[in-house]
């Protein structure tokens, strides 16, 4: 039963790993075992992965500043890791944006710009070439960061809820190529979450309405029948489901790790 659930000595790569969900999904996989290169557009990656390596003194990862946006630096990303680690067995694209609430009328270009070029762009490069990787291997699990936005549109959330639709839709047409080299690619989708970015749009939505942050914070845990936020770590124990022989007959679905928020 230990082997069904094993992923020691694998090798993934987290995106959007500098802080919030994916960095606590990067370090859980460590603890795990799993050797994870972590990426991110700020500089703080290299200091999160200090955190990781003093965790987990055998990790054989490292952290990367890179632009997922930037097709490039994809590429380079993914072959370094197997230059270095000799393999890639977990790919997690969960490098992503909000971009702010604005109605469909309102949204200015630069905004879905760049939603879309991180959100869209970054998560389909990630496939790309972790999926040249992996099909040459004949192994390999790729997981998408998705959203229950992404799922059911809410107003003032078109920018962001349409480029989450998006992986959706490119997380399943992807699994069903990858099907025929053992490949896996699946997406969870969190909700309501414990992070600097829903934390950002509290504090803006408590500033606009002249409440507290704090009664914000508070108003949303009866919504969700567990009672608490979304963790990394929580993102984490799907990813490493997943990654091992007890989730390899899932691929092409869109899984819910939101507290029971929603069931769509």
């Amino acid at each position: 039963m230990e082997k069904f659930r094993d992923v020691a000595g694998k090798v993934a790569i987290v995106t959007g790993a500098a802080r919030g969900l994916g960095f606590e999904c990067a370090k859980a996989l460590a603890e795990a075992g799993i050797h994870v290169v972590i990426a991110d557009i700020l500089p703080d990656v290299e200091k999160a992965f200090e955190e990781i390596k003093a965790a987990c003194p055998d990790n054989l990862g490292w952290g990367t500043v890179v632009d997922v946006s930037c097709e490039e630096q994809v590429r380079r990303l993914v072959e370094t890791t197997v230059e270095k680690l000799g393999r890639l067995d977990i790919m997690c694209n969960n490098a992503g944006i909000n971009g702010g609430e604005y109605t469909v009328i309102d949204a200015p270009e630069s905004v879905i710009d760049k939603v879309y070029a991180v959100n869209v762009k970054g998560t389909f490069f990630g496939c790309k070439y972790a999926g040249i990787q992996m099909r040459e291997q004949g192994f390999g699990t790729i997981v998408n960061t998705g959203s229950f936005y992404g799922k059911v549109g809410h107003a003032a959330s078109a920018v962001y809820g349409s480029s989450k639709g998006a992986i959706h839709t490119l997380t399943q047409a992807f699994a069903l190529e990858m099907a025929p080299y053992g490949v896996t690619v699946n997406a969870i989708c969190p909700a309501l979450a414990a992070t600097e970015m829903h934390w950002a749009y509290l504090r803006k939505q408590a500033a606009e309405e002249g409440v507290s942050f704090e009664s914000l914070t508070q108003a949303e845990l009866p919504g969700i029948p567990l009672h608490r936020l979304g963790t990394g770590r929580d993102s984490a124990g799907a990813v490493l489901w997943l990654a091992s022989e007890s989730g390899s007959y899932v691929t092409g679905q869109l899984i819910n790790v939101n507290g029971g928020l929603d069931f769509t």
